[in-house]
């Protein structure tokens, strides 16, 4: 395999993790104005709303885009362009019906979810509030599958620019809609802060909107070579009732997958606010720090986190292909590829959330509720990592046909966060909920591994090798941390103005220090094949661009 071959995966996954990386800091970004639009008390119903949105999301969606670009992949690698077009219209048809079915199935049980989500200690004003956010999310649920037929398709085709553009997209007119709309009615028409929870949820769908109308110009270009080719294919399409089936034998097992892979969030959001008030704390404390961990933290580690769906996306058609040329030592590379990437970029942003956690709230979230926010984001930090590498396990899974498998791991995954999430959260407190989903993740990603392992043949002397030189420039990072302490760089006790150039200060010099020290030991120069002088010079090519 040539060098250019090796790099396709790392330069594909990185260029799906780019653009959601982008979309997620807009993401990120807009939560301070929306947190004081809407008022703190109200992000719980935002959180828990979200929760439940991306499980019908994943149950009318998350297994069918996957399952497209694998099949993508896979025909039009064997030149068989009128079956890769079958594919896209099934599966545009497939996510407009299950789309509307869970949107109306929604709107029929928001009543009783809403009730059920916020316990024995619920107002009547709080289920009606919940109830309103859930319908009007059910706009989205039909939406959004529709929008990630057309991703499921240009991921197959490895055409993960569009990918990430889209993803940009979508977020930049979500966050510009919620804050318009939001201030609108809350400044200008002085309403309730509730209902910019409202237009919160109702810009999902707006952005949706804006990104599949970009697909549709996309398509003008480049579908158009795809039908063209099929026209002259003088070979006959599968069968559409073959396709429906192989469609479904790829994405069910995606689907319940996606989940299981939510099974976290379920617990958490189910059971968090009777489980804290029956360990002795206050319903309003309860729902406050429900909403920190699953809005505030979640947005911060979400960070580190594109790259679980970077990667997920961008090894899909590769690992299928491999699959498909029976290239198992390609496959091999691929796999290692992943996983030292991923730790590489992943591991010093998870530790900056946990040695930074004070200063990293406090810039985005300002000193109301810093202690308990702190304390939350640094043990969230762990999440962070390990549910970076659990969906990109789970991924690898899935597209080196190991479904069953799979999905008992998850499985197992969910017993182990019910076994570990009360005892937890009862002893420990609020950061139980946390620990115990970072516990459910190792053992999900300790499985995966040592499976594919068994199968494929694959070693891990090498990420093992690699994770100690990234661990010497964790602590070198660190070091670099302690010294700008010294220095009287605080962060908290100077102005948020003064203190995001001092935050900006570790975070630079903190990344030097690792990429410096991990240099020594010719890691980043392995991982991207390159020297760091020319890694260096290409980053300032595209800067000055």
């Amino acid at each position: 395999m040539t060098k250019g071959k090796k790099q396709s995966l790392i330069a594909g996954a990185l260029t799906s993790s780019a653009g959601i990386f982008i979309s997620k800091a807009l993401g990120l970004l807009y939560v301070v104005p929306f947190t004081a639009i809407a008022g703190e008390a109200n992000m719980s119903f935002y959180s828990v709303a979200y929760t439940y949105y991306d499980i019908l999301l994943s149950i009318c969606s998350a297994g069918i885009p996957f399952a497209v670009a694998a099949m993508v992949a896979k025909y039009s690698n064997n030149e068989d362009y009128k079956t890769v077009i079958l594919v896209r219209k099934l599966s545009m048809a497939l996510m407009l019906l299950s789309g509307f079915v869970m949107a109306i199935l929604f709107i029929m049980v928001s009543g009783p979810l809403a009730a059920s989500v916020l316990g024995a200690k619920k107002t009547p004003e709080d289920v009606a509030i919940l109830r309103n956010v859930f319908m009007i999310l059910s706009l989205a649920v039909v939406c959004v599958p529709f929008l990630s037929s057309f991703r499921g398709f240009y991921q197959g085709l490895k055409d993960l620019k569009s990918y990430a553009f889209s993803q940009v997209l979508e977020q930049l007119t979500r966050v510009v809609s919620l804050l318009a709309l939001g201030a609108f009615f809350v400044y200008i028409l002085d309403m309730n802060n509730i209902f910019a929870v409202y237009m919160a949820v109702l810009s999902t769908s707006l952005a949706a909107i804006a990104a599949i109308a970009y697909y549709l110009i996309y398509d003008r270009k480049h579908y158009q070579p795809i039908k063209e080719l099929a026209r002259h294919q003088t070979s006959r399409p599968k069968e559409v009732g073959e396709l429906f089936q192989e469609l479904l034998l790829f994405g069910l097992p995606y689907l319940i997958t996606a989940l299981l892979g939510n099974s976290m969030n379920i617990v958490n959001n189910n059971f968090f606010i009777n489980t804290a008030t029956s360990a002795g704390s206050s319903y309003d404390d309860a729902k406050l720090a429900l909403g920190i961990i699953q809005v505030q933290c979640n947005k911060l580690t979400s960070i580190p986190q594109v790259l679980a769906l970077g990667f997920s996306t961008g090894i899909v058609p590769y690992v299928t292909i491999s699959l498909e040329n029976r290239n198992f030592k390609e496959l091999r590379r691929n796999v290692l590829d992943c996983l030292d990437t991923v730790l590489y970029i992943g591991a010093p942003l998870c530790f900056c959330l946990f040695a930074l956690a004070s200063p990293i709230y406090y810039i985005m979230y300002g000193k109301g509720n810093l202690s308990l926010g702190s304390e939350m984001l640094a043990w969230s930090s762990l999440l962070a990592l390990t549910g970076t590498l659990s969906p990109i396990c789970s991924s690898l899974m899935m597209s080196l046909r190991f479904r069953r498998q799979s999905i008992l791991y998850l499985i197992i995954g969910f017993v182990v966060k019910l076994i570990t999430f009360f005892p937890l959260v009862k002893y420990t407190g609020f950061s139980g909920a946390i620990t115990s989903s970072v516990v459910t993740s190792l053992v999900i990603i300790f499985l995966n591994l040592n499976l594919i392992k068994k199968k494929y043949k694959v070693q891990y002397t090498r990420v093992w090798r690699r994770l100690g030189a990234i661990a010497i420039g964790l602590i070198a990072m660190n070091g670099c941390f302690v010294l700008l302490r010294w220095a009287g760089l605080t962060v908290v006790n100077a102005s948020r103005i003064v203190g995001v150039l001092q935050l900006a200060a570790y975070g630079i010099l903190g990344m030097l220090t690792y990429v410096i020290t991990t240099a020594f030991f010719r890691l980043p120069q392995h991982l991207f094949h390159m020297s760091l002088p020319a890694m260096v010079r290409r980053m300032t090519r595209r800067f000055v661009r």
